[in-house]
């Protein structure tokens, strides 16, 4: 009997899609993805859309409308109980990496001076300035709403013996929490020496890809050094901070054996802004944020955010970054000095509206009856009184009767 043909990539994401409009909001759900289909605790190749729980609870126990389906739109669902929380805390830490290092690298341990501690993910640097910064999670730099940009960030972090006073390597530079990530940066203060070396590997993260299901992936942190996982699902997972409930794209991480039947720890506390990247290639594929709560070895898991995301995000960039130099200032020329006008001479008088009048060959009779006085044109216009014409053409003489004075208001126009 021939295979039946997989779904489509389009079909499988309209079907994603739907669960997360559906039932993302659920209290008990804590992440739906697209990943591989488990039965009985162990992994299939069929691909599924997935819905995590804090808790599974028996059929019995559940109204018809609390229980998922069993497909959306031709595309199998499967629970699965998993519980994320950060983990920027933690005693199980390997020594060295709790330790003040010089140079500082990534895989070590860090935090703000009001956090326990996390891990360095990378160094990258100030698109916009070039200044070299570190990377690693909201919650490592950050961690609460009273954080502010130049924050003291220390190395090692505060839960590992850090001081302020002593232990500051930069200052809290950028910082975003959201549906693209769980990401920070600090500006470097140029008091230690700088490796952008993995610690306890020979990789150098300069290149970014998007993860994809079943890649190989590694990382180095501060509690449980240099491990490796498979991508086992990507989707969205919600995440409780001390600011509230996010949910965060991204993807899901277990031990490379199916079942763990070794109990391998792939992540812990304090493993928080580690970098996942290809071990073969050396690309950085996600940022580590969260990982089990379940001591049970078929739920060791971690998670992590799209890198390129975050790299955008905080506008940085995993290599050197060549700032164009701003050119120097040029000396400003004293302008020319500008010659003082003279003052405005007073305009000489013309004559007098009699004279016009006279001249225009209005009879003395006509003049008679106007009460106009004998002043010049200057004064006539205040009073509304305009003349126009000239002594070749008409002279036309109009008085406004709003500001005139005089016992006719009158409109001359002759030859």
């Amino acid at each position: 009997m021939p295979d039946e043909p997989k779904p489509d990539r389009k079909k499988i994401q309209e079907a994603y899609e739907k669960a997360v409009k559906t039932f993302g909001q659920r209290a008990n759900v804590t992440g739906i993805d697209i990943g591989y289909k488990y039965d009985a605790g162990v992994r299939t190749e069929e691909i599924a859309v997935r819905i995590h729980v804090r808790e599974k609870i028996p059929l019995e126990a559940l109204s018809d409308a609390d229980i998922f389906p069993k497909d959306i739109d031709g595309i199998p669902v499967d629970v699965i109980q998993g519980h994320y929380s950060p983990s920027a805390e933690g005693i199980l830490a390997l020594l060295a990496r709790r330790h003040r290092r010089n140079p500082i690298r990534p895989g070590i341990s860090v935090s703000h001076s009001l956090v326990s501690a996390g891990t360095i993910a990378a160094v990258v640097f100030d698109r916009t300035t070039g200044a070299e910064c570190i990377l690693s999670n909201w919650h490592v730099l950050a961690g609460s709403i009273f954080a502010q940009p130049g924050d003291p960030i220390m190395q090692p972090g505060r839960f590992d013996g850090g001081r302020r006073e002593t232990d500051t390597i930069g200052h809290l530079h950028r910082m975003y929490l959201g549906r693209r990530g769980d990401a920070a940066i600090a500006v470097l203060n140029g008091e230690r020496q700088v490796s952008r070396i993995q610690d306890r590997t020979d990789v150098t993260v300069t290149a970014t890809r998007r993860a994809g299901l079943g890649d190989t992936v590694a990382k180095s942190g501060r509690t449980t050094g240099v491990t490796t996982g498979v991508v086992d699902g990507m989707g969205r997972y919600r995440i409780t901070y001390s600011v509230g409930t996010h949910e965060i794209e991204g993807f899901l991480i277990r031990a490379p054996t199916a079942g763990n039947p070794d109990n391998i720890e792939i992540s812990g506390s304090g493993d928080s802004g580690a970098l996942w990247y290809d071990p073969q290639t050396g690309e950085g594929l996600g940022l580590h944020f969260a990982g089990e709560s379940d001591p049970a070895p078929t739920a060791e898991y971690a998670l992590a955010c799209h890198l390129d995301e975050v790299l955008d995000e905080l506008n940085i960039s995993l290599q050197p970054v060549q700032v164009a130099e701003q050119p120097a200032p040029q000396p400003v020329q004293p302008a020319p000095a500008q010659p003082v006008p003279s003052p405005p001479q007073p305009a000489a008088a013309g004559p007098s509206l009699l004279d016009l009048l006279r001249g225009a060959g209005v009879t003395e009779e006509v003049i008679g009856n106007l009460d106009v006085p004998e002043i010049g044109n200057a004064v006539l216009r205040e009073r509304g009184v305009r003349i126009t014409g000239g002594k070749t053409g008409p002279i036309q003489i109009t008085i406004d009767p709003r500001l005139a004075r005089g016992k006719i208001r009158l409109l001359i126009d002759m030859e």
